[in-house]
């Protein structure tokens, strides 16, 4: 997916808990850590947006592998694995969620289950096209809610919470507080890469 020239060109964070750098942007925050593989550039953002938008599904199990590999993880700390959701409508436009292709195929490497528990209640401008941090940061509550037939299989477990691209935080920290609500012991954010444009 990467050659050896481009992938030698990919940012990373190498292991650092990135969760001071959004925390400030919310009064609460409902994720206790967050893993950020790598900077938000090319050439890992053209793969990424190729991806996303251009059909290039495939690139989700690689990237599934980047995480494995390059994030080194005790992943024995984690009950189970979900994944940010996409609206229904949106999904069928695409073919696929590329938050759910990832976490897939992270958990066949790590050998955690990956369940599909969250549903998103409204199909609203997609986070990378709404440019007003303010307006990022208000626009998803009450967005994200479990779906039913998980409210008794969540409680008390610790949930990796996969992403493709963060930038405020907030998709993320709107997920998470939907988990802990319906009992979730605690939430972990693990994404591809993080955005600073804002």
């Amino acid at each position: 997916m990467l050659c050896k020239a481009c992938y030698q060109l990919v940012e990373f964070y190498w292991q650092a808990d990135r969760l001071w750098q959004v925390q400030n942007n919310f009064p609460t925050i409902y994720f206790d850590q967050l893993w950020v593989m790598a900077k938000f550039k090319s050439p890992l953002s053209n793969l990424i947006k190729a991806l996303k938008y251009h059909s290039h599904s495939r690139a989700g199990q690689f990237f599934g592998q980047m995480l494995y590999f390059h994030l080194n993880l005790n992943w024995s700390n984690y009950d189970l694995i979900t994944f940010i959701p996409i609206h229904l409508q949106k999904k069928k436009l695409r073919g696929y969620n590329q938050a759910a292709i990832i976490a897939s195929e992270l958990a066949l490497w790590n050998g955690l289950t990956v369940s599909n528990l969250l549903e998103r209640r409204k199909n609203t401008r997609a986070q990378a096209r709404v440019k007003s941090k303010t307006e990022r940061l208000a626009r998803l509550e009450g967005i994200f809610r479990l779906k039913q037939e998980f409210r008794s299989k969540i409680k008390g477990k610790k949930i990796l919470l996969i992403d493709d691209v963060i930038t405020t935080g907030a998709t993320l920290n709107s997920c998470s507080q939907a988990l802990l609500q319906a009992g979730a012991r605690e939430v972990y954010g693990l994404t591809l890469a993080r955005s600073v444009h804002l």
